[in-house]
């Protein structure tokens, strides 16, 4: 790559095209140092400079050339990051569908590209190419991914982002503007409550073990189980919480998933178990 702000243009279409641009980075890039590559957000904010948005993952090239296959859920459901301060800003959180559970964490930009910490999911089954590729993509989010090429939005064609995994993998995504069957609108605006949570997760099941959040709605309500994540939460065991969320309906949700998600807003109370 000659030019740090050098743009790398994305095919709109067509399979043929899009081989020529991931062959024509592959071979740009083997020359290139790590201090050379545009980060996330040098281009990008061009066309959007803060504000959440929704990327989702439409190809994956191996280091030797192949292409990965990228299973769909049951109902459709592509495999789905939304950063809640926008894939621009410094740092935020992350959340969505890695191939058959969700996924929550915070992310933050690099000199070269981005970084993803402290991703939690759920934990529930899938059939084996679901799994397999969730599998590769959250060990792969353990590392930092380098920027590669990015392109601003183009008539009917979303902003696109290609990262390069430590492995060498190719990700490729593109901003959409809902999340669950490709082309789904956005969910509802979300309702803010008050839900306070226990001190430990216990057990429960859902399509295999795994293990559940204790909530409720005021100190003397009756417990009931949580199932999905708390996007943005770090979860301390040992400490109950007060929490500020914001609760979203979920528009065409997996099979295996939650219809209702809940955002942090802001941690109110923490009290250490005695």
């Amino acid at each position: 790559m000659q030019s740090r702000n050098r743009l790398i243009s994305f095919a709109p279409s067509g399979r043929g095209a899009a081989a020529l641009l991931v062959a024509a980075m592959l071979g740009a890039c083997t020359t290139a140092t790590a201090p050379n590559l545009p980060s996330a957000g040098t281009n990008l904010n061009q066309t959007q400079p803060s504000g959440p948005s929704r990327w989702e993952l439409v190809r994956w090239q191996q280091p030797d050339g192949s292409q990965r296959e990228i299973p769909h859920g049951d109902n459709g459901q592509p495999i789905i990051f939304e950063f809640n301060e926008g894939i621009d800003a410094a740092q935020g959180t992350v959340s969505g569908t890695s191939g058959c559970n969700r996924f929550t964490g915070s992310y933050g930009k690099t000199d070269t590209g981005i970084r993803f910490d402290r991703i939690a999911g759920t934990r529930m089954a899938c059939p084996p190419p679901r799994m397999d590729l969730e599998s590769a993509l959250l060990k792969a989010m353990q590392t930092p991914f380098a920027t590669v090429g990015t392109q601003p939005s183009a008539g009917s064609t979303g902003r696109q982002i290609i990262w390069k995994t430590a492995d060498g993998n190719l990700l490729q995504f593109v901003e959409r503007e809902g999340v669950g069957k490709r082309g789904a609108r956005v969910e509802a605006a979300g309702v803010e409550k008050t839900v306070y949570l226990d001190s430990q997760r216990v057990e429960c099941s859902g399509v295999g073990k795994m293990t559940c959040y204790r909530w409720r709605e005021s100190p003397d309500a009756p417990w009931q189980l949580w199932y999905g994540p708390i996007e943005g939460l770090d979860f301390e065991p040992g400490v109950s919480y007060r929490l500020r969320v914001r609760e979203y309906q979920v528009a065409n949700p997996p099979a295996d998933a939650s219809a209702i998600r809940w955002q942090l807003l802001n941690v109110e109370s923490r009290t250490r178990a005695k």
